[in-house]
């Protein structure tokens, strides 16, 4: 039987922070007052700096000198250097995982392709967001390397801010269905069990780096 994932107080707190910082409530190279946060979630001010060192320290905020902490900004060149990183070994864990996914987990990947078709036909755009995370974490979870899942993770969380959910609904629904054409393919692949087919397909057309603009903010 697994164990449930333990969260620590200050894991709590990064928690809250990237929520702040995804939902547009601390902006860009907005000053972050740990006494705020400390009293918006009763804990001292202990957890809430090991946060905010753990977030600066992944990129998200920026530490100043006598200044404390800032939001980041993401712009087109930073998403594109994510991305370099990103497709490789998001396509990697593909490889990896397409002889672990049982017949049971590719279905899903067919349930969520399904589910954000219907998102984008109702225009809800947030929610198609949070089912195309689930749909790469699917196979992502089943590659047998933790320590690559863990890195893939990590890099997914520099696409916190859901800025370009801001764009104009055309965009968004334009980009969507451009993005589930390839989840579609991508699942296609997984029931051909095709795993260099995946890889490069991921790498190269999924992650390409003309996606990176979407994602900046």
């Amino acid at each position: 039987m697994s164990k449930e994932k333990y969260f620590s107080l200050k894991d709590h707190v990064y928690m809250h922070i990237a929520n702040l910082i995804n939902e547009g409530m601390l902006g860009e190279f907005e000053h972050i007052s740990e006494q705020s946060i400390a009293d918006a979630l009763s804990v001292s001010r202990t957890p809430v700096r090991e946060a905010l060192m753990q977030l600066a320290d992944e990129g998200y905020l920026e530490r100043l000198p006598r200044k404390g902490f800032t939001v980041r900004g993401f712009d087109e060149s930073a998403a594109r250097e994510v991305f370099e990183i990103l497709g490789p070994l998001d396509g990697r864990a593909a490889l990896l995982a397409v002889e672990r996914m049982s017949d049971n987990n590719i279905a899903q990947l067919g349930f969520l392709c399904n589910s954000m078709q219907l998102a984008i036909n109702s225009g809800l755009f947030d929610r198609y967001d949070d089912l195309q995370r689930e749909f790469h974490q699917t196979y992502v979870r089943k590659c047998g390397n933790s320590r690559l899942a863990d890195y893939i993770d990590n890099l997914n969380r520099f696409f916190m801010k859901r800025a370009y959910l801001q764009e104009k609904p055309e965009v968004l629904e334009a980009n969507a269905r451009k993005a589930n054409k390839e989840h579609a393919h991508i699942l296609a692949l997984f029931k051909k069990r095709d795993g260099i087919g995946l890889q490069s397909y991921i790498r190269d057309v999924h992650w390409s780096l003309d996606n990176a603009k979407y994602l900046s903010w």
